[in-house]
């Protein structure tokens, strides 16, 4: 009987330490971890698609349904380290730049494949006189508020019902204009910005914002 109760006591001690064990190995579950995890996932799905020899036109959505099929598998994990939203197409950019860095060490090969037909598509479709012009957006509504905090913010409601944060970060053409803010109030406002990524302090960490390039009263 001793034996008997001895032996569940060292079961019981066994068992409290596999789940010991279990929950450390949770806890110590990190981003670059989770990152790798899901780049493997997508490694191998992309490179079955390249394996079959799709046509360069499919090669990126291929890659999408791939990234999405693993976020989807790793979703738990990985928002615990990221904040991602399919409405976002920041915080979708961001992650996808992780994976694809990712890659370059998980399967260099197989995303050379894929990226050396991208590289030739880019290079066919270069036209240098629209570079300059490329990243800035135009877009027409009203002004809501003009905020200081970090950065000199333009609060903008657009026509499509977005509300957009413009940073005011350096000269740009029309900007007397917010010298007299409540002028503009509820008069149809004309605003270019740039996407410009710059690293922010309170994140210690890169991401994009909108850049001031242009405003003017549209009659």
């Amino acid at each position: 009987m001793h034996k008997i109760y001895k032996m569940k006591k060292i079961i019981v001690l066994l068992l409290a330490l596999c789940t010991t064990i279990v929950v450390n190995a949770q806890d110590k579950d990190s981003k670059d971890a989770v990152l790798e995890d899901i780049t493997k996932d997508v490694c191998e799905c992309v490179s079955d698609k390249v394996a079959e020899g799709i046509p360069r036109k499919e090669i990126e959505v291929q890659l999408g349904l791939c990234l999405i099929n693993s976020y989807g598998k790793y979703r738990e994990r990985i928002e615990k380290f990221m904040e991602i939203a399919f409405s976002d197409p920041e915080s979708m950019e961001k992650f996808g730049q992780e994976i694809g860095m990712k890659m370059l060490t998980v399967c260099p090969d197989t995303f050379m494949a894929f990226a050396k037909d991208l590289i030739e598509e880019e290079v066919e479709n270069y036209n240098p006189e629209s570079e300059t012009n490329s990243k800035v957006s135009t877009v027409s509504g009203e002004v809501v508020k003009l905020d200081n905090d970090q950065f000199n913010v333009l609060y903008f409601k657009g026509n499509n019902k977005r509300t957009y944060k413009l940073l005011w970060q350096e000269y740009f053409e029309g900007q007397e204009l917010l010298l007299d803010f409540k002028s503009l109030k509820n008069k149809n406002i004309e605003v270019s910005f740039e996407d410009k990524e710059m690293y922010d302090p309170k994140l210690k960490d890169y991401r994009t914002y909108k850049v001031l390039r242009k405003i003017e009263i549209v009659n």
